[in-house]
């Protein structure tokens, strides 16, 4: 770094051996010289910076990689977050590439292979010797059980951005989970057992909230049959939107996850198991006057003479949602059918009218597989498979299905105004085979065959096993 006193003594030597050019041509002052003079000075003198600017597993430098893992990177707490699963790579020689700042270094130094089965430090140390320590946190996904997790009680949510993750909750008196008024939450790698009046994770204005890898069961559930009451959900959500729930298995709850009020949701690989009620609820997803949504990759199997059901899946004042790619397995109610939309133009509705149901097998149905009613319309069901109707008692004394074992229906709304559509769907061996679709001037569109079989998709099955378990 160039000091001032020699800046104006350089300054004056040069002005001095150039005057007489200066004065011939004017080709720069000596305002100009100095402004050049400092830019050049400034240049050479850069702000100290130490960062990680991105931290990754390379699928090249890892055995049992086949892609690319990238870290998730918190700056404002010095913190990356990484996914990992002991079951397909050997954690505790992994292989990181460390991205950082021009200039500086970092130790342990980029592809030394470390032990990422708990928590690490990495040191970055600028060119003039200013350093930041950043912790890498492990998420160990695919290997959850009692067994790895760390014992905890209830938790309140108690900032935005909080992570809850790899904790075995147990809990009797309260909400296994409680958001209020937070955002931007994660719930990850948790077993949630809870019993009494409660829910396994309950959540209230709770924007751009993630729940993965968990696995969520109500305890003390009478050996079949009802709980005490409708309000012990495995999840249950209100006014929250951009959810994301993946990776969850949901058992025994009065409903496995519902959602009121909460736009755009995102649900994948649900795992469900006995869904308990009492009505109103019995469903393995419920939407209550939500805007959109997609739940996709899940299936729900219901065992008749434990489970206590409603509608398998209750889109309640609700439009736009999409159901792709399931598995619904078991349905004892007299009255529920597999997917339900309904209501959709009835005071408090939000999303307008239709949805989707594509690529979903159902099997064991008593009242019905598929509806669009009560002031629906617009609703398409696509390749939707059905066999195993209940034409006779439904289990536990329930008694027999009030539609007649019907299979598809758009009752409610005027006649030739339903706008809904069957298309490329399969009914095979139903009971009642003279009962398939009422009444049919409510559907734009029906295609459907009954004479051909079809082996169903197979159930949703998440890993919470270790090894050590077998």
């Amino acid at each position: 770094m160039i000091r001032p006193t020699t800046l104006y003594a350089t300054l004056l030597f040069y002005i001095s051996v150039t005057m007489p050019m200066l004065q011939l041509s004017s080709c720069a002052s000596e305002t100009e010289l100095l402004k050049e003079l400092n830019e050049s000075t400034e240049e050479s003198d850069p702000i100290p910076n130490a960062k990680i600017t991105n931290f990754s597993f390379l699928s090249v430098d890892n055995d049992g990689l086949t892609t690319d893992i990238i870290g998730t990177l918190d700056e404002n707490t010095k913190t990356v977050y990484i996914e990992l699963d002991p079951l397909v790579i050997p954690i505790e020689q992994l292989v990181p590439t460390i991205a950082i700042s021009p200039g500086s270094t970092v130790s342990p130094t980029s592809k030394t292979t470390q032990d990422f089965s708990h928590e690490l430090s990495y040191t970055v140390t600028s060119d003039n010797g200013t350093k930041t320590t950043y912790k890498i946190i492990p998420s160990i996904i695919g290997n959850i059980c009692t067994a790895n997790l760390q014992d905890s009680g209830p938790i309140k949510v108690t900032a935005n951005n909080q992570r809850i993750e790899n904790l075995y909750i147990r809990t009797t008196n309260q909400h296994g989970i409680e958001i209020n008024n937070y955002t931007g939450v994660i719930i990850s790698n948790c077993i949630i057992e809870y019993t009494g009046a409660f829910m396994g994770i309950k959540f209230t204005s709770a924007d751009n909230l993630t729940i993965k890898n968990c696995s969520i069961k109500y305890v003390n559930a009478p050996a079949k049959g009802p709980l005490e009451d409708a309000e012990r959900n495995c999840i249950e959500g209100i006014g929250s939107k951009n959810i994301v729930i993946t990776n969850v298995r949901v058992e025994d709850g009065s409903t496995g996850i519902r959602l009121n009020q909460c736009d755009d949701s995102v649900l994948k690989y649900i795992e469900g198991h006995n869904m308990r009620g009492p009505f109103p609820r019995g469903q393995l997803v419920q939407y209550d006057k939500c805007v959109g949504g997609l739940l996709e990759n899940f299936s729900v199997i219901n065992d008749r003479d434990i489970a206590w059901t409603e509608d398998n899946i209750s889109i309640y004042k609700s439009g736009g949602q999409q159901i792709k790619k399931g598995l619904i397995v078991g349905n004892n109610s007299p009255t529920g059918v597999g997917v339900l939309f309904e209501d959709q133009n009835t005071e408090g509705a939000r999303g307008g009218y239709g949805g989707i149901v594509e690529d979903v097998d159902f099997l064991e149905m008593g009242n019905g597989v598929a509806s669009s009613v009560e002031g629906s319309k617009n609703v398409t069901f696509t390749r939707i498979r059905a066999k195993q109707i209940i034409c006779g008692d439904l289990g536990q004394n329930r008694g027999k299905s009030t539609s007649n074992s019907l299979i598809f229906a758009a009752f409610g709304t005027t006649a030739n105004t339903g706008g809904n559509k069957i298309i490329d769907c399969i009914i095979y061996n139903s009971c009642n085979p003279t009962n398939i679709v009422w009444p049919e001037h409510n559907f734009d569109l029906i295609d459907y065959k009954d004479d051909i079989d079809f082996e169903p998709r197979k159930p949703i099955v998440l890993n919470f096993t270790c090894p050590s378990d077998n």
